[in-house]
């Protein structure tokens, strides 16, 4: 409840406004939270002569300078299009994401030199117990543990990659922390001065690992992964849910940030309706997927034959053949034109990326078990790259 005092529209999160809102919230609580650790961390270390608490003092004000970051990029993604970028500006987002894996494996990359400095020259223990260390030390954690639950829930409130990095930073350095603070004890009660030292090493591994985890997740996006197979659903469910649709094939879909997705498809209708209606019908059909799934999309019509004998006779030819192709094949837009001695059934067919380099292999087999049916049906095959799986293709 107490975010609806500090966020405006909250929880209406698929407001591109309310999430910026959200992600500069969040950008803020890490920014104070940062500071104060920064500032407490530089007066301790400094009065008491601690060097370790005064490094660790500059690693959050790294935190707070990657805090600096995400604001920015937080509004600067919420900034509307324009002449030179038409499509938005909220791939900023990703390109903060990516920034922030690349401090997190730095990080990690100076907790590893720092453990090779630890094993090769440890340190003389404690003569007393070191309390004021051990304070700072779970203060810091209790607010890093803080920061990490705001960024991890609002991440996942907003589906925001720069967020979700953010947490699993802070995640790290309360890991980190508490490895160090584990290694005061063990170290006084022990007099292992080695213990440090390891256990940074097994703190950077870990570091390593949610650094290149985010850095693939951010690459993935940026080269143009394929859209969630829940999004495809949806999608694929508003456009058949109409009485008018008959199938739908060649969807393609380009995220551009979060909030903003474009998607094209094609759409078959019965050729024999009336024009004006059909279009009426393609028309909401896109305004559908805006409101409910905020996906701008384009709807090419398909026109096709109903209930003619000869193109309904070959395309079961075609669909009982299919699987002992590959039954990972799809058609669509299946036409025939018909001559005095032979048919040409012309139609497109969808294939898998595993199966691009095999595409003559595939025609031969389909033209063999084609001929064994009806000897005079010459196919005519447009191949098309599968760019989005779509359920119930072959229509």
């Amino acid at each position: 409840m107490i975010l609806h005092l500090f966020i405006k529209g909250y929880p209406n999160v698929d407001e591109p406004e309310v999430r910026s809102r959200v992600g500069f919230f969040a950008g803020l609580v890490g920014l104070v939270s940062n500071l104060v650790l920064v500032v407490i961390k530089l007066l301790v270390g400094l009065l008491s002569f601690n060097i370790s608490i005064v490094a660790d003092a500059l690693n959050n004000l790294s935190d707070f300078g990657s805090c600096v970051l995400s604001l920015f990029g937080f509004k600067l993604a919420n900034k509307p299009a324009d002449s030179d970028h038409p499509y938005g500006h909220e791939r900023i987002e990703y390109v903060i994401s990516l920034i922030i894996s690349c401090v997190i494996l730095a990080l990690g990359l100076n907790i590893v030199m720092e453990a090779v400095k630890s094993l090769t020259s440890p340190g003389s223990g404690y003569s007393s117990f070191p309390l004021l260390t051990v304070v700072i030390l779970a203060v810091s954690i209790g607010i890093k543990l803080f920061q990490a639950f705001v960024y991890f829930y609002l991440g996942k409130k907003i589906d925001s990659l720069a967020l979700k990095a953010s947490g699993s930073d802070a995640r790290n350095d309360c890991l980190s922390t508490l490895m160090i603070l584990v290694g005061v004890f063990i170290s006084y009660y022990t007099g292992f001065t080695y213990i440090d030292g390891i256990l940074a090493i097994v703190v950077s591994l870990f570091i390593f690992y949610s650094g290149i985890k985010i850095l693939k997740e951010t690459a993935d996006v940026l080269i143009g992964e394929k859209p969630s197979d829940e999004v495809i659903k949806q999608f694929n469910d508003i456009i058949r849910s109409n009485k008018e649709v008959l199938g739908l094939h060649d969807l393609e879909m380009h995220c551009y940030g979060p909030n903003v997705t474009f998607a094209s498809v094609h759409v078959e209708v019965d050729g024999s309706k009336d024009v004006y209606m059909l279009h009426d019908t393609i028309d909401n059909l896109e305004k559908e997927c805006f409101e409910k799934l905020h996906i701008k999309t384009v709807i090419h019509m398909d026109p096709i034959k109903v209930g003619d004998k000869l193109t309904d006779y070959c395309k079961n030819i075609v669909l009982s053949v299919l699987p002992k192709v590959n039954s990972n094949l799809t058609i669509h837009d299946l036409r025939v034109v018909s001559g005095p001695s032979h048919t040409n059934v012309v139609f497109d067919m969808v294939v898998p990326h595993e199966l691009i380099n095999k595409k003559d292999q595939i025609k031969k087999r389909f033209d063999e078990e084609v001929k064994k049916i009806d000897k005079t049906l010459v196919l005519v095959i447009n191949f098309d790259d599968q760019y989005t799986v779509l359920s119930k293709e072959n229509d």
